[in-house]
């Protein structure tokens, strides 16, 4: 293999597959009809921006080595279609990796919540314990530098989504990764475009897990009782190892969260009982590699979750503002909670923010309302040209929530509102979205960089 090409280049895994490849010495190319921040100037600085935004089947010549697909190219994709009609070598990101890790020990962490997190400690723990280890996580720490680095190192640790592949390969990323070693963190419906009933949503990890090997492990969440049956239901007494795992026990100091590792009390930079499940399973998984509970709790002690997890843009003793990634109904409800409990005193107002296919689909919807229970008040942000590209109908959208909630359909009215929120002085205002809200920054707020 000399020379790749990306389908798909922008995503915020391709992009770091095209920098890997490239640091190995391969010719790279790519394309894709959208490349955001950070993509963009990542790829810049590496000479790997494509010369113009779109798809250019021109570009797929012969001379290519192989063409890797990302998930957001279509079947119909015109730079695909020309590589099929080439017969040219072409592999979705997923079975590329996992053909580049025959030989490692694959450790994957898959679930519907919780996964950047669980994968982000278990990476810190390994390299800070001098244990080599490639990975691949969804979103960056200030001690994982990348999202994704091959070096060929004995272990492999891989954040598994539950996503279909690419448009040529159906079968979810987690499987087709075949771990050795594998964490879930627990069942919770979500990607109703792609599996529209939670039970085709629950298929999807049956076949995660029936790509355990002999001797496999399953490090699962046990206080899931969805997640317990399916993994009683499909794993093999005997053949396999399951090994169930509990939050940790904690206490609060205030609005300081202390965490229980053996003898020792530590305190940890987040909160809720959805992180100290996700500590739990790391914990658990590197007792079977006979880490020390002392080494574990230095680790835990100053580890810092990934971006855009409980990112606080302002901290006063009346008023706080928390950015959270937080954008599926499991996900929305920990996060709500965690804050309820660390700010019981402040009056909680939950802004969420629709961006995934899935959060327009009013069946889906639904499952908001009661996730969105801890707050006092949910306000509910929507960009107008996000309906359209859904074709989605606000009033049935708001149909769908049926509850008190509030609607925002431009940025500035968005802020005019927090801006009013904020001047009444005694709130705890948790952001969330996977998306950017309209590129909303703490200076929209008047907040600067040191509030926090």
């Amino acid at each position: 293999m000399s020379r790749v090409h990306i389908i798909g280049i922008g995503g915020s895994v391709m992009h770091a597959l095209a920098l890997e490849l490239k640091r190995e010495g391969y010719g790279v190319s790519g394309s894709d009809d959208r490349i955001e921040e950070p993509s963009y100037s990542r790829l810049k600085e590496a000479g790997l921006l494509p010369e113009a935004i779109g798809w250019f089947p021109e570009r797929i010549t012969s001379e290519l080595s192989l063409v890797i697909v990302g998930m957001h190219a279509r079947s119909d994709n015109p730079e695909l279609l020309r590589a099929q009609a080439l017969s040219l070598p072409v592999m979705d990101m997923p079975t590329y990796l996992a053909a580049r890790s025959e030989h490692q020990h694959r450790i994957v962490v898959a679930g519907s919540h919780g996964k950047t997190t669980t994968t982000a400690l278990l990476i810190t723990a390994l390299r800070r314990l001098g244990m080599a280890t490639d990975w691949l996580i969804g979103a960056q720490t200030a001690e994982i530098p990348s999202t994704l680095r091959l070096s060929g190192a004995p272990t492999f640790v891989l954040e598994g989504d539950e996503y279909p592949a690419s448009p040529l390969n159906p079968r979810p990323k987690a499987a087709i990764y075949r771990p050795h070693w594998l964490i879930l963190t627990g069942i919770a419906w979500d990607h109703a475009n792609i599996y529209p009933t939670p039970e085709a949503y629950t298929k999807a990890f049956e076949h995660i897990l029936q790509q355990l090997p002999k001797a496999g492990l399953c490090f699962y969440n046990a206080s899931d009782p969805y997640l317990k049956d399916l993994v009683d239901k499909t794993l093999r007494v005997g053949w396999h190892r399951f090994i169930p795992y509990q939050p940790l026990p904690y206490l609060k100091k205030g609005q300081q969260w202390m965490v229980r590792v053996g003898r020792r009390v530590v305190p940890v930079r987040f909160w809720g009982k959805h992180n100290l499940l996700n500590v739990s399973a790391v914990w658990r998984l590197l007792q079977e590699l006979s880490v020390e509970d002392k080494d574990f709790a230095e680790i835990l002690s100053t580890f810092s979750l990934p971006e855009r997890r409980q990112e606080i843009w302002l901290r006063s003793p009346s008023l706080v503002i928390v950015r959270d990634f937080a954008h599926a109904p499991s996900k929305v409800q920990a996060t709500l909670e965690a804050i309820k409990e660390t700010f019981p005193n402040l009056p909680l107002l939950a802004v969420l923010e629709l961006h995934t296919h899935s959060s327009f689909l009013p069946a889906f919807l639904a499952q908001y309302r009661p996730a969105l229970t801890p707050a006092r008040r949910g306000w509910v942000f929507v960009e107008p040209h996000r309906l359209a590209e859904r074709q989605a109908e606000l009033s049935a959208l708001q149909r769908a929530l049926d509850g008190k909630v509030r609607w925002f359909l431009s940025r500035d009215s968005l802020v005019e509102a927090l801006r009013m929120e904020m001047k009444r002085k005694k709130a705890a205002i948790v952001l969330m979205s996977s998306g950017s809200m309209g590129g909303l920054s703490r200076s929209d707020l008047g907040i600067s960089e040191g509030s926090a």
